[in-house]
């Protein structure tokens, strides 16, 4: 396991299309924050979340980083977990993707050797939050979040990210199922029904 290498939940945006709270809505029982710590652990010697008010998750047994940059968006995130951590690298995972399989982010990592940084095509394009960064990409990180840039996507492309392809992603995770996003009410059922019918949550598994 490479030292210092940080496993980042994305917890900050307000979660307003579902109704607010997203880290505390439950599936299988389980809040998303915990499900997205569970991942995180399996793979990473530390874990912390970013969010935008540390107060808020003061009951997780793990260190809260909050954004130095409120409300814009996972690109300054991302600056402030550099900035405020000594992670030398990053593996930041989405706190509304409940369903992401262990084995897509562990071939996110294997890939990141001689990289700046890895992430995956999902079925809707790039995904910037499922993604590995080395602190390489700060400098760049930093500019555009002072020009006003908010998501990821242009770091990618700036910093020649090695970017997984669909073929690549289908041999790890064939069913998409780490792009199940909640955002919506009625993503929240579907990752529930998908859950239940799979077993995902009865017993530990690393699929």
């Amino acid at each position: 396991m490479r030292p210092k290498l940080t496993a980042v939940v994305l917890a900050g945006g307000p979660g307003r299309r579902l109704g607010g709270g997203k880290p505390w809505r439950t599936l299988g029982g389980r809040r998303l924050v915990d499900l997205a710590l569970e991942r995180a652990r399996e793979l990473c010697p530390q874990v912390l979340v970013a969010a935008a008010d540390c107060a808020d998750f003061a009951d997780l047994s793990c260190p809260v980083v909050a954004d130095r940059w409120p409300g814009q968006g996972p690109l300054a995130a991302l600056v402030t977990v550099f900035l405020d951590t000594p992670a030398t690298s990053v593996l930041l995972l989405p706190v509304d993707a409940p369903l992401m399989r262990p084995a897509l982010l562990s071939r996110i990592l294997e890939l990141s050797a001689g990289q700046k940084a890895v992430c995956c095509q999902g079925p809707g394009g790039m995904e910037p939050l499922m993604a590995w960064y080395s602190r390489e990409c700060l400098p760049c990180a930093q500019k555009l979040v002072q020009d006003g840039e908010r998501r990821p996507h242009r770091l990618l492309r700036q910093v020649g990210a090695y970017t997984m392809s669909r073929e690549e992603v289908a041999l790890v995770d064939p069913d998409d199922l780490s792009f199940i996003n909640v955002n919506f009410p009625q993503d929240l059922e579907r990752a529930e029904r998908i859950a239940a019918e799979r077993g995902l949550f009865d017993t530990p598994e690393r699929a």
